[in-house]
């Protein structure tokens, strides 16, 4: 149980885009979500032999488990399904990298939802999509952050490595500069190491940057922790977020 409990926290840190507040009504960006995802339906995506249909289905559902749903059922079950059509993607194009990551992605977020034991039965496929996703696309940016995380947070008897985890994050960073989620992590990475001017470069990047017009809720609350961490790590005037 020890163990699962560890694997738990991993896939919390993992998936830690889906936590927080949810919005109570859907907004704009999550209603058009909704009508994409009523389009696909009515159009047999979830029957379709093209693994690329199936992989944008999958990143709908992904993304309206984490910007859109606030009930814990409705976001399981939109993670649950967007796995299972990743799956089939996986099932029909083996060498798609978004697939992968899509599959792991959704697992990884459904398995933190239903708790420690089957958390513990996840890790191993996250471990094994997310390597094959970076063994056919070297520069998949979400994967590296993913392949970060792993690294950072599992302890070093189950295959942490401090290192390599800042590797992958800054791989990351460097294959998606916009990549809010992966700087963000980065920053704390630096700071759980005590290196304060790296993380600090790192949340000024972050705060720089203006947001896109279709910003989701979770990409709002990395820019709103980056400006909190930021501000707690000095006292001093810091670089000036003018994007509200």
């Amino acid at each position: 149980m020890q163990c699962s409990a560890i694997l738990l926290f991993v896939l919390v840190a993992l998936t830690a885009r889906t936590l927080g507040a949810q919005p109570a009504s859907l907004s704009d960006g999550a209603q058009a979500l909704e009508r994409e995802l009523q389009t696909l339906l009515a159009d047999r995506a979830p029957d379709s032999t093209d693994s690329r249909i199936l992989v944008r289905l999958s990143e709908v559902y992904l993304d309206l488990g984490d910007n859109a749903y606030s009930e814990k059922t409705k976001r399981l079950a939109a993670y649950d399904e967007g796995a299972r059509v990743a799956r089939r993607a996986i099932d029909l194009d083996e060498s798609n990298a978004q697939a992968h990551y899509l599959y792991a992605a959704n697992l990884g977020s459904a398995a933190q939802l239903k708790g420690v034991m089957a958390s513990a039965f996840t890790m191993n496929d996250l471990k094994n999509h997310t390597r094959r996703a970076l063994e056919l696309n070297p520069n998949h940016a979400p994967s590296l952050h993913m392949m970060g995380m792993m690294f950072e947070e599992l302890p070093w008897i189950l295959g942490g490595d401090s290192e390599a985890a800042l590797t992958y994050l800054n791989k990351a960073v460097t294959a998606d500069p916009r990549s809010i989620h992966a700087r963000l992590d980065l920053g704390k990475a630096y700071i759980k190491r005590q290196n304060t001017d790296a993380a600090r470069r790192e949340f000024n990047i972050i705060l720089s940057q203006a947001p896109p017009r279709d910003q989701s809720a979770s990409e709002q609350r990395y820019r709103q922790e980056a400006r909190q961490l930021l501000a707690s790590l000095t006292p001093q005037q810091n670089t000036t977020d003018s994007h509200k």
